[in-house]
C-alpha cells in the first residue's frame, strides 16, 4: 500500500514527464547543444586569423532548464556561450611552457581564495616581471590588458574584445556579457586538471557515484579561467576564477530521470516559492550533486521523488546555517561568499525551515505550481490536461528538430556555399570542385573539441544535403535535389531524351507527398515532421529546396531566371544584402517537388508530348492545393510562365495575381524569419516581372486588353 507521499511523488513524476522533463527531451536537447557546439566551433576556427591570429573555440553550453509548456523556448533563450581564446595556453607548471612563445602561468598566494588565481605572463619559458615591460611592446597583447601585482609579477588584467564581443566589465566583476540573447563569456583554457581541484579526483565516495570511468572522463576535460575575482578579495581586479563548467555539464547528462526531475522541482521552488535572488539555481545544482554522491542509489525512485527533493532542501538548510556552500569540484570554495550576509542568512534560513513545518505538504505545493491546482480537476479533465501537455511537448520536440535543421542550413549557406561561390570567381567547375572537396572533408573521421567521433559525424552530416543540392555529381548517390540539378544541365545542353529517362526513374507519388527542407520559407503544417526526417534519416533521402546562384544562369530554366532577378526595383543599401537569410533573395529558389514537375513540363513539351506536359502543369496546381509547398509564390509564378509560353495570357495573369496576393497578405502558415524579409517580403516576388513582360510583348490594342484583364483578375482575387 503506497503512502500519500508516494502517491503524490508518482503524480508529480507524471506531471513532469508530460511537460518535457524526461529522458527523451534531455537527449534531444543534448543533441541540439552538441550540434551547435560542433558546427559553430568548426566553422569559427576557419576565421581565427581575423583578430590577433586567435585560434578560437566556442563551447555552447545549453542550460538544461525548462519552463512549463514553453520549456524549449525558454531553454533556447537561456543559452550560455563560452568563447575560448587558445592563443595563450594556461599552465600550472613552468615546465609546461615548452617552446610556446607566450603562455599564462597560474600563480596563487597563501591568501588567494580557493578557486581563484592570477595569470602571470610567460615569454619563451620565462615568467615576466616588471623588468620585462620594455619587451612587452613586441607581442600581440595590448598593454591595457597587463599590469603588475604587489610582488612585481606581470599579470593579465583583462581580455581584449574579439569578434565584436564585449568581454564583460572587469570593474563590475562580471565575466559574461549579453550578445543578442546569449550570455557570452570570453576566457582562456587550461588543458590539465587544476591542482586546487585534486581532492575531487580522490574523494572518498561511499556509494560509488560518480564511477571511476566517469571520473577519468571528466578529468580529461579542460577547465577554463574566466575574468572574475573573488567578491571579498583585496585583489579582485587581478584574479581569475577556475571554471569547471564542462565537467558540470558532463555530470548533469549522467543524471538519472528521477534525479533530473528532482533538480527541476528544486528550480521551480526556488523561482516560485523561495524567490530570493541570492540563492541561485547553481547553488541547487551543487546541492543536488552532493546529495547524489552522499546517498544510496535506492532513494532515487519514482515513488520517492518528493523525499529526494526534501533531502536536497535539508542539505541546503545545513549549509545556510553554517554559512558555507562548498563548490562541488573545489570543496574549499564557498559559493555563499559575497552573497549571504547575516540578514540574508536569517531570511533564507527561515524560508527553508518553512518546508519542514508541521502540516506543510511539499508534494501539494509542487503539483499546484505545475498544474494550477490539479485536485480541482475531475478524472476526465485530468486526462484531458495530460493529453494537452503531451501535444505541447511533442510540438516542442519537433521545434527543436526544425531549429537544428535551420541552423545547419544557415551554416551551409554562409560558411560553405557563399564562401566557395566567392572563392570560385563565378567559375562553375571550380565551385563544384570546392563542394566535392568539402563533402569529402566532412565525411572523414575526426572530432571537434571534446565531442566523440559519433557526435561529430552526426552533426557534420546535417550539412551534406544542403551541399549535395549544388553538386551535379550527386545524382548517382540518390539525392533528389542533386539529381534534378543534374537533369537541368542535361536540359540546358539539349539532351531531352536523357532528361526524360532520368525523370522516369523518380517516384512521382513520393515526390508529391514530401515537402522540402528549407531555411528561407517555413510553414507551420508538417515541415517539422520533415525536419524530423532530416535529423533522423539518411542524408541521401533528404530533399532540400533547389536554388540557382547567379553563376549557374546558363543551366537555369527560363522560368527560374525570373526568380533570379526578383529583387529588381527594391531599394536596398549594399550592406543590407549580406544578412544570413536575405541572401536567398538574390538567387532563384524553388521547392523540389514543384521543380520536378516544371522539368517534366519542359521536357515533355520539347518532345512534343503535349498531354503529359499539361499533366505536369496540373500537378503543380494540385501541389498548391495541399500543404507541401514552401515557396507558393514561386509555384504560381512558374504556372504563370508556363501559361504565358502557351499564350494563355489571362490565365497567366491570374496566376501572377495569386502569387502577388500571397506575399501581400497575412499567411498564418508562413514564418518570416528575417527583419528585412518582414519589411520587403512582398517586393521579393517575380510576379511583377512576369506582368511587365506580358504587358510589353503584345500590341497596343492587346496591351489595353491585357491591362483590363489584369485589373479584373486582381479585383476578383481581392474579393475572393
Amino acid at each position: 500500500m503506497l503512502s500519500d507521499e508516494e502517491k503524490e511523488s508518482m503524480r508529480l513524476f507524471d506531471i513532469l514527464e508530460h511537460i518535457g522533463v524526461n529522458k527523451e527531451y534531455r537527449n534531444k536537447l543534448q543533441r541540439v547543444s552538441s550540434t551547435y557546439e560542433i558546427l559553430y566551433t568548426y566553422f569559427t576556427q576557419q576565421k581565427s586569423n581575423i583578430v590577433l591570429a586567435a585560434d578560437l573555440k566556442a563551447y555552447f553550453q545549453q542550460v538544461t532548464t525548462y519552463n512549463i509548456i514553453n520549456h524549449w523556448e525558454d531553454a533556447r533563450t537561456d543559452m550560455d556561450c563560452i568563447i575560448c581564446d587558445e592563443t595563450l595556453p594556461v599552465i600550472e607548471d613552468i615546465s609546461e611552457a615548452g617552446q610556446q612563445p607566450l603562455s599564462l602561468l597560474i600563480v596563487r598566494e597563501l591568501n588567494t581564495p580557493a578557486g581563484y588565481a592570477k595569470l602571470q605572463l610567460v615569454m619563451n619559458g620565462v615568467p615576466c616581471t616588471h623588468i620585462h615591460w620594455p619587451r612587452v611592446s613586441d607581442i600581440n597583447i595590448p598593454l591595457k590588458c597587463l599590469t603588475t601585482d604587489s610582488l612585481g609579477r606581470m599579470v593579465l588584467f583583462d581580455i581584449p574584445s574579439i569578434y565584436g564581443v564585449n568581454c564583460g566589465s572587469r570593474w563590475a566583476n562580471k565575466p559574461a556579457t549579453k550578445f543578442g540573447t546569449i550570455d557570452t563569456v570570453v576566457c582562456f583554457r587550461c588543458k590539465t586538471w587544476p591542482a586546487i581541484a585534486k581532492e575531487w579526483l580522490f574523494r572518498h565516495r561511499l556509494y560509488g557515484w560518480p564511477s571511476q570511468e566517469i571520473i577519468q572522463e571528466i578529468k580529461s576535460l579542460a577547465c577554463f579561467v574566466v575574468k572574475k575575482g573573488h567578491p571579498l578579495s583585496s585583489e579582485i581586479d587581478l584574479e581569475w576564477r577556475i571554471s569547471m563548467s564542462l565537467q558540470e555539464k558532463k555530470l548533469m547528462f549522467y543524471l538519472t530521470d528521477v534525479q533530473h526531475k528532482c533538480y527541476y522541482a528544486l528550480k521551480i521552488l526556488n523561482r516560485d516559492v523561495i524567490k530570493l535572488k541570492y540563492l541561485t539555481s547553481y547553488h541547487w545544482k551543487t546541492c543536488l550533486l552532493f546529495v547524489i554522491e552522499e546517498n544510496n542509489v535506492n532513494i532515487w525512485q519514482k515513488t520517492r521523488l518528493c523525499h529526494s527533493v526534501k533531502l536536497c532542501i535539508e542539505q541546503m538548510l545545513k549549509w545556510v546555517k553554517r554559512g558555507f556552500c562548498p563548490n562541488y569540484f573545489i570543496h574549499t570554495d564557498n559559493l555563499f561568499d559575497g552573497k549571504l550576509d547575516g540578514r540574508r542568512k536569517l531570511i533564507l534560513e527561515n524560508t527553508l525551515e518553512h518546508f519542514f513545518t508541521v502540516g506543510y505538504r511539499l508534494d501539494n505545493e509542487l503539483c499546484n505550481l505545475l498544474t494550477d491546482n490539479p485536485r480541482s480537476l475531475e478524472n476526465d479533465k485530468w486526462s484531458q490536461w495530460l493529453q494537452t501537455r503531451k501535444i505541447e511537448y511533442e510540438i516542442s520536440l519537433l521545434d527543436m528538430n526544425l531549429t537544428m535543421s535551420m541552423y545547419s542550413g544557415c551554416i551551409s549557406n554562409i560558411h560553405i556555399l557563399d564562401k566557395y561561390y566567392n572563392q570560385s570567381n563565378e567559375n562553375v567547375a571550380t565551385f563544384i570542385h570546392f563542394l566535392w572537396e568539402k563533402i569529402d572533408q566532412i565525411q572523414q573521421d575526426y572530432t571537434v573539441t571534446e565531442h566523440t567521433l559519433d557526435e561529430t559525424k552526426s552533426s557534420m552530416s546535417l550539412l551534406i544535403p544542403f551541399i549535395y543540392v549544388r553538386s551535379f555529381q550527386y545524382f548517382v548517390k540518390g539525392n533528389l535535389s542533386g539529381r534534378l540539378k543534374f537533369i537541368s544541365v542535361l536540359y540546358a545542353i539539349g539532351l531531352y531524351k536523357d532528361c526524360e529517362r532520368f525523370l522516369e526513374r523518380e517516384d512521382e507519388q513520393d515526390i508529391k507527398r514530401n515537402p522540402s527542407v528549407c531555411i528561407c520559407s517555413i510553414t507551420n503544417f508538417d515541415l517539422t515532421q520533415k525536419d524530423e526526417n532530416h535529423i533522423n534519416t539518411l542524408n541521401s533521402n533528404v530533399c532540400t529546396c533547389i536554388s540557382f546562384l547567379p553563376c549557374e544562369l546558363p543551366v537555369t530554366p527560363d522560368a527560374m531566371k525570373y526568380e533570379m532577378f526578383r529583387y529588381i526595383g527594391i531599394c536596398l543599401q549594399e550592406n543590407e544584402r549580406p544578412s544570413i537569410l536575405s541572401t536567398w533573395n538574390y538567387r532563384a529558389v524553388v521547392d523540389c517537388n514543384v521543380y520536378f514537375f516544371l522539368l517534366k513540363y519542359l521536357i515533355k513539351r520539347k518532345l512534343r508530348k503535349d498531354q503529359e506536359s499539361e499533366d505536369a502543369r496540373s500537378s503543380i496546381l494540385d501541389l498548391l492545393s495541399g500543404t507541401n509547398v514552401r515557396h507558393c509564390d514561386v509555384a504560381y509564378n512558374v504556372l504563370a510562365w508556363t501559361c504565358s509560353s502557351d499564350y494563355l495570357i489571362p490565365i497567366a495573369l491570374l496566376f501572377s495575381a495569386f502569387s502577388w496576393i500571397i506575399t501581400n497578405s497575412f499567411n498564418p502558415n508562413l514564418l518570416v524569419l528575417n527583419a528585412e524579409m518582414k519589411r520587403t517580403e512582398s517586393q521579393y516576388n517575380a510576379a511583377k516581372l512576369h506582368a511587365l513582360v506580358l504587358c510589353t510583348t503584345h500590341g497596343s490594342l492587346e496591351r489595353r486588353r491585357t491591362f483590363n484583364s489584369a485589373f479584373s483578375v486582381l479585383l476578383l482575387v481581392k474579393k475572393s
